[in-house]
């Protein structure tokens, strides 16, 4: 096994807009072993075509960072990348099943295949455990959302992009080094709350977390392009912030989990145009 960090500030945050039902919802009602496997196979591709995607956005840095999913068919545990596999490897059969007691339930290959990124684990294991409504986290060394988290402070809503997450974004204002115990895992969860959907990690990054890997990808680039754009504006000597009656239009017509996943679409497609449905493998 190997290693993988983060005193809140929380906000209410407006109240969730109500859900497009044209979205397509990956927790079918159907609540057969056949649905669920279909299901499962669903979603590892997925946050298979996810890490792809990163590769592409240039989010990977190494070993560091980490996307997973909820099983369908065992709640208690979820989909990870195997430790050390460069994310444009990842196909949907080399990720494995890992519990929540840390334990690799199946997937990946004999050996080295089967190793996890055990900061991976402590993060992610502790918000899939606390939130039932999340089924899938990403966090990741980006350049820029590891640059604006070493200021300890939250984004502005000061734009467009901004108000769609409106106080959905939360602060960590710790660092805890390398995240290898339950504590640090909990302090993150807690900072995240029960309406986060991203949490700026103090010296460490960002996390987004979300109800389908879809919309998980897709905050996770809009709070990247969030972090350039404030780096950017501070370097200019800083803006005003949007009115909290304008945050909120936009939030009230685009800031929905359903919302997020409908703009991700266009990622995937992006992917499959320029290397096929390999990753589905």
């Amino acid at each position: 096994m190997a290693s993988s960090t983060q005193t809140t500030t929380a906000a209410a945050a407006p109240a969730a807009p109500p859900a497009n039902p044209s979205v397509l919802r990956l927790r079918s009602v159907d609540d057969s072993l056949e649905a669920k496997l279909a299901q499962r196979k669903h979603i590892k591709e997925r946050l298979a075509g996810a890490y792809r995607i990163f590769h592409r956005l240039g989010y990977d840095d190494g070993v560091a960072g980490h996307i997973t999913v909820r099983d369908t068919v065992r709640p208690d545990a979820f989909w990870v990348n195997p430790y050390g596999l460069a994310f444009d490897l990842i196909t949907a059969s080399s990720l494995l099943l890992v519990s929540h007691d840390g334990e690799v339930l199946e997937g990946g290959y004999p050996g080295n295949g089967q190793l996890y990124n055990a900061a991976g684990f402590t993060i992610h294991g502790a918000i899939h455990a606390a939130r039932p409504d999340i089924h899938a986290a990403a966090h990741s060394h980006s350049q820029f959302g590891r640059a604006f988290s070493a200021l300890g402070r939250n984004i502005d809503i000061a734009n467009w992009e901004g108000a769609q997450y409106a106080e959905t974004v939360k602060l960590y204002s710790s660092f805890g080094g390398v995240v290898l115990g339950d504590e640090e895992g909990q302090n993150i969860t807690r900072a995240l709350g029960p309406q986060g959907k991203g949490v700026i990690l103090q010296n460490h990054g960002i996390l987004t977390a979300a109800g389908t890997v879809d919309a998980a990808v897709l905050y996770f680039m809009r709070l990247e392009r969030l972090c350039e754009a404030q780096l950017e504006s501070d370097a200019a000597g800083g803006g005003g912030v949007l009115s909290d009656a304008d945050v909120h239009a936009v939030f009230s017509e685009l800031g929905s989990e359903d919302e997020a996943y409908r703009q991700a679409q266009e990622m995937y497609e992006w992917l499959e145009t320029e290397e096929g449905e390999g990753y589905k493998a």
